[in-house]
């Protein structure tokens, strides 16, 4: 027999619904009348807002809310640094794809930030890891690492010669030896920035000179030297790389010996840059004219200076090659470019390209490009190149000043602005860009070795004597450089990187009047 045999389903129905119906009534009265409950707190905590007690919870969650905004800053600060050494290890994977990742973001985190004091502590074992990629690596590991060793050195390599004597043989090696032009491209820029910072800025430094004469074989043989014939990449990268060695060793000439070799690369190299103005490619073209423009602007100078008679016959006595007369009597005595009005020709013909087998873009690119050289080249007028730095605009003079800029530039890329600002040994290269640096930037995580720290304290009362390559020549101080030198000495480290700052912008100001100046004479 049923249990249910003596109730009415439908009463019982009825009886169930009216329940429920009344618990979930009371339950929201007694939501409603409990202010402790979980709706009411929340609705309570905005409603409520006129209450004492309320507005001091308010205020404590916002600054609690403030220390969370200093503590995720500096975790962001901190985050880099982890990442970075996170990503070291990661090159000591086996799996090539995880090895180009690792120096992916290597190459982006020595750019965006800068980098030197983990750098510097993992010095030794970074190097050999980016070695070891050059030479077992597959081409796109090849490239990455070259582009990391080109950022390193730019961080942390200066005045670092073994660094550079350890590394040179291979990207020599791999630049003549590898089967892909991008490897080849890319070691040569690595190869040439490595030279560039760390090796002394003189003549007489035979790697350097080695350099140099590595880069315009390339040149001259038109890419055959390197196995890359033609090839436009390898090509626009050695004369780039030897543009920018040749205005960092020789850009402040006088003693014969300095003077001698500048000309003797010059008559090697002329003839070969020449040519390569017609190469198809622009990037090659457009190399070869400021190769040509850097060369003619600094043996100009020598010979302005030697009219002025700033140089004397008895600071020239000392000779090379005795034994060979007549190449002897080519890099001696006043400096004239035999074949300057054939030059002028082909660069105004570049400079009004109008050749239908290249795109438009090509074309004004080239045009623009070639404006300029034919000016330093026809009337010795210097180009000058300005940039909105931080709130500043930097200028930079002269053909030595603007390609070591674009050298730097092209390997920091998006970066440049941050390494301007915190790396010193930028400034010593490129000493208006002193301009930027601020004391109170210098907080604990910034490199500080010796050579750094003074790098930073002179690098604009060094510029009297031009820039760590000479790029500046002394007349461009003016009136004030006697006041700096005096000042200098008796300064603290923080006031002379102020007084250079200040100093900077004074000698701006002095260059622009220079130039009007010229302007009304001429």
């Amino acid at each position: 027999m049923s249990m249910y045999t003596n109730k009415t389903p439908g009463n019982e129905s009825r009886k169930t619904v009216s329940k429920k119906k009344q618990q979930n009534l009371d339950r929201v009265a007694n939501t409603n009348s409990r202010p402790n409950s979980r709706a009411g707190s929340r609705v309570g905590s905005r409603a409520n807002s006129d209450n004492e007690e309320s507005d001091n919870d308010h205020d404590n969650i916002d600054d609690f809310d403030d220390d969370d905004d200093n503590s995720n800053r500096n975790h962001s600060e901190l985050t880099w640094e982890s990442q970075l050494k996170d990503t070291i290890e990661e090159l000591y994977e086996k799996r090539s794809s995880t090895r180009e990742a690792a120096l992916k973001k290597l190459v982006d985190l020595t750019s965006q930030y800068f980098t030197a004091d983990v750098l510097d502590s993992q010095r030794d074992d970074l190097m050999d890891l980016l070695k070891k990629s050059i030479k077992k690596g597959g081409p796109r590991e090849c490239v990455l690492a070259a582009e990391a060793i080109s950022l390193v050195f730019i961080t942390i390599g200066e005045d670092d010669e073994k660094m550079f004597t350890d590394l040179a043989p291979l990207l020599k090696y791999t630049i003549t030896n590898h089967e892909s032009t991008e490897v080849k491209a890319a070691c040569t820029y690595a190869l040439g920035t490595a030279c560039f910072i760390s090796s002394t800025p003189q003549p007489s430094h035979l790697p350097t000179y080695e350099l140099l004469n590595f880069f315009a074989d390339i040149a001259v043989s038109s890419g055959a030297s390197a196995n890359a014939s033609q090839n436009g990449e390898t090509l626009a990268a050695a004369l780039e790389s030897f543009s920018v060695l040749y205005a960092g060793v020789f850009s402040r000439l006088g003693p014969k010996p300095i003077t001698m070799q500048a000309r003797r690369i010059f008559n090697q190299m002329i003839p070969a840059a020449k040519t390569l103005l017609e190469h198809p490619t622009v990037e090659v073209r457009v190399a070869a004219g400021e190769t040509i423009a850097v060369m003619l602007e600094i043996l100009d100078n020598y010979q302005r200076q030697r009219d002025d008679g700033d140089i004397s016959d008895e600071e020239e006595s000392e000779t090379y090659n005795d034994d060979d007369p007549e190449d002897l009597e080519e890099v001696t005595g006043d400096f004239r470019y035999d074949d300057l009005d054939g030059l002028v020709a082909a660069l105004g013909s570049l400079s009004t390209d109008s050749s239908r087998h290249r795109s438009k873009k090509e074309r004004s690119a080239g045009r623009s490009a070639f404006r300029d050289i034919l000016k330093s080249v026809e009337e010795q007028e210097r180009p000058t190149e300005s940039l909105k730095l931080r709130d500043y605009d930097v200028d930079f003079d002269g053909w030595v000043e603007i390609l070591q800029l674009h050298y730097l530039r092209d390997r920091l890329t998006s970066g440049l602005q941050t390494h301007f600002v915190h790396n010193t040994m930028i400034h010593t290269i490129l000493p208006s860009t002193a301009i930027l640096y601020s004391p109170t930037q210098a907080t604990s995580g910034t490199f500080t070795s010796g050579s750094r720290l003074a790098a930073a304290a002179i690098s604009q009362s060094g510029s009297k004597a031009g820039s760590r390559a000479g790029s500046r020549p002394s007349s461009s101080l003016g009136i004030y450089a006697d006041a700096e030198d005096a000042k200098a000495e008796q300064l603290d480290k923080v006031d002379r990187k102020y007084l250079n700052a200040e100093m900077a912008k004074m000698r701006q100001v002095q260059r622009k009047k220079d130039r009007s100046h010229n302007k009304y004479d001429d």
